[in-house]
């Protein structure tokens, strides 16, 4: 019996019932494809009652993962070449070269090449032996791609909608012009971002984080993007000061609009980002705290509770912007903890219960934390509307 359902053209992957037997209430998709947009949940190499498959073994759990995701993408009636970018979540000690590991996955799925591949370290996954996840995105579209000398993908664009990366252990400035040059050479601006998600070395000092945060806020005040931002575990602030990734429109015809004011971390007062972004049929929200009407923290070390207030005011995002929850096609989520299988429980069926059902493709990331003290966790989203 297929576990794929199909409703007024969005389609959902359904996850095992070997998963669905892990958890009462399960409700995330495996992918969701919605419009011109494809999303996977996180890909994991894992078993029976959420337990790793290869324990320890980078290139075996890495190579289940992609293989995943090609076959979702074959289940959505999409076309590889219509990957956009790949985030792999890695152990930040299994990876001691990531030029050699980026090479053996093209090497083992050459049709990536062309696509936009992040490296994202972490230091915990929340169950023993597991060492990388990897989600991917997909838009129809004409492909174009720009690359470092080196032949690296730095950035994508596919159909009116691109995608790059850059980072710096120097400053924010110049991983900006790192940024702009990639979006300069296939047709974009920062002007045009949508989503924004950056990372900060843990071990920087606050005011030096306030600093890069403030440079942000300059680059980005006149297109109000969503932002999620966390941060890198320590052992790679040495390598990577600020890492950040950008979805943009380069679409001047497409209705654009942004909602609300991201909450501002750090008490950062000119804060430009915007709470929700729409563009066309895509709804980008930003990272969503656990906070009250004044903006405190709540819900003090009760990570389940923290998750819930979350998806309360994600669900609030949504509907400023005229979506609602059964729009959503994925959800990130990065959340406080190490190897605790438990505390991924507790705060993924806490996530949950707002959902619709089949519900929204998910990452959950363990180990980067939120840019706030006292946050456990934080929760971004996509949606996509149908079109008219």
């Amino acid at each position: 019996m297929s576990r794929d359902k199909s409703t007024s053209g969005r389609l959902t992957i359904g996850v095992s019932p070997m998963v669905k037997k892990v958890m009462e209430g399960f409700k995330i998709s495996r992918a969701v494809r919605s419009g011109d947009w494809l999303f996977t949940n996180g890909q994991m190499d894992i078993g029976d009652n959420a337990k790793t498959l290869n324990p320890d073994d980078m290139l075996a759990q890495s190579v289940t993962c992609m293989r995943s995701i090609y076959e979702v993408v074959a289940r959505a009636d999409c076309r590889l070449a219509e990957l956009a970018q790949i985030q792999v979540f890695y152990l930040a000690d299994a990876i001691e070269n990531e030029t050699a590991y980026r090479e053996q996955i093209l090497e083992e799925f050459p049709e990536c090449r062309d696509t936009l591949m992040i490296l994202t370290p972490v230091p915990s996954f929340a169950t023993v032996g597991h060492v990388v996840e990897i989600d991917a995105i997909a838009v129809k579209g004409k492909r174009r791609a720009v690359k470092s000398e080196k032949g690296v993908t730095l950035g994508v664009r596919r159909g009116d909608w691109v995608f790059a990366e850059a980072r710096s252990n120097n400053s924010p400035a110049d991983a900006l012009a790192e940024l702009r040059e990639t979006l300069d050479g296939l047709g974009a601006d920062v002007s045009d971002a949508c989503r924004i998600y950056a990372y900060y070395g843990a071990e920087r000092e606050i005011e030096e984080r306030v600093s890069m945060q403030l440079e942000l806020a300059t680059a980005f005040q006149q297109s109000r993007p969503a932002i999620h931002a966390t941060l890198l575990p320590g052992n790679r602030s040495s390598d990577c000061k600020i890492a950040l990734e950008i979805i943009a429109n380069v679409n001047a015809d497409a209705p654009r609009r942004g909602f609300g004011s991201a909450y501002s971390p750090d008490a950062i007062e000119d804060w430009p980002f915007s709470n929700a972004l729409r563009c066309g049929e895509v709804v980008f929200v930003s990272g969503q705290f656990p906070v009250n009407e004044t903006g405190e923290i709540v819900h003090r070390g009760d990570i389940a509770e923290q998750a819930r207030a979350a998806m309360r005011a994600l669900r609030e995002a949504l509907a400023e912007a005229g979506a609602g929850m059964g729009d959503l096609a994925k959800i990130k989520t990065y959340y406080e903890g190490a190897w605790d299988k438990e505390n991924w429980f507790d705060n993924l069926r806490a996530r949950m219960e707002l959902l619709s059902d089949p519900g929204p493709a998910s990452s959950g990331i363990e180990g980067l934390p939120p840019v706030e003290d006292d946050a456990l966790l934080s929760v971004d989203g996509v949606a996509v509307l149908e079109q008219n």
